[in-house]
């Protein structure tokens, strides 16, 4: 007959028992670990380091759809703050501008044209539901659905205001890692009248010279 084992030794038994297990698990994961991080290792059957590319390269083409989108809204701003320099400097320098079937010979003509044509004429230009492609590493397409409100103060001989709606055909170039305006389309879908409106008190209300106003 066997004698009976002691509670001490059966104690011991257990926690070897337990260390075992303990580190079997250790293996188990420490391979799981290993398989997980290993450069041929992927959730598709693809190389870790390919996948992480595939990510670095879509948060890149969402980063410079958000500059893209920062560089039209400035545009938009300087036309109405009268920035009409820091306007030209948006574009590449060789850019090339079409608004209402005009072909401008540079943005410096573009801008400063503006800034003849409507001097502090108040104006407010906006640009909805972009559709930004990016169709290289440093360029990208665009188009945006726009509308436009132009007013010159009342008096005599003064050029006639507009509203309009229309839509921007662009192109963009990435030049020394920064977003800029290559190309611009601008086509007219349709222009109201506005009446002459001279702007309250404190507002810039200088009129521009009587000419007819320039596409913007």
């Amino acid at each position: 007959m066997h004698s009976q084992e002691s509670p001490k030794a059966s104690a011991w038994r257990s926690r070897i028992a337990g260390t075992a297990a303990a580190a079997a698990l250790l293996v188990v994961g420490g391979a799981s670990a290993v398989a997980l991080t290993s450069p041929s290792a992927s959730a598709h059957g693809q190389p870790a380091n390919t996948s992480s590319q595939s990510l670095k390269d879509r948060v890149q083409r969402l980063e410079d759809i958000e500059e893209i989108h920062q560089l039209k809204a400035r545009y938009f701003r300087f036309v109405d703050e009268k920035k009409h320099d820091e306007l030209a400097a948006l574009f590449t320098p060789d850019a090339r501008i079409v608004t209402d079937g005009i072909t401008w010979k540079s943005p410096q003509e573009f801008a400063h044209t503006i800034r003849d044509l409507t001097g502090k004429a108040p104006s407010v230009h906006s640009g909805a539901m972009p559709e930004i492609t990016i169709t290289g590493r440093d360029t990208a397409s665009g188009i945006w659905s726009m509308e436009d409100l132009l007013t010159f103060p009342a008096g005599k001989d003064a050029p006639q205001g507009h509203h309009g709606y229309g839509q921007y055909n662009e192109t963009y170039r990435k030049v020394h890692g920064k977003w800029l305006i290559d190309s611009v389309l601008l086509t007219r879908f349709r222009m109201d009248p506005l009446e002459n409106w001279t702007p309250p008190k404190g507002t810039p209300s200088e009129a521009a010279p009587s000419q007819a106003t320039a596409g913007k």
